[in-house]
């Protein structure tokens, strides 16, 4: 155990100052990169996706049927057995 601990007493000392530069260093790469990246989204999805026509059709909704009979009638249309 005295083998093991020794280099970590021998390692140089780090300041506080410098120990919380690199960290807000590496935040800062942090925060860039997760800029860099809404921005990029933001103009892929406005050049390359296809606004959505929203319409709502009485067809899909899916509200639950009061009854046996509209809950079967229901079943029929959305699997097409007419």
């Amino acid at each position: 155990m005295i083998f093991t601990a020794l280099p970590a007493f021998c390692a140089p000392e780090f300041s506080i100052k410098q120990t919380a530069v690199k960290f807000l260093l590496a935040m800062g790469g942090v925060a860039l990169s997760s800029i860099i990246i809404y921005a990029g989204l933001t103009i892929y999805n406005k050049i390359f996706v296809r606004k959505k026509s929203i319409t709502f059709n009485q067809e899909d909704s899916l509200s639950t049927p009061d009854n046996i009979d509209d809950a079967v009638d229901f079943f029929i249309q959305k699997n097409k057995l007419r």
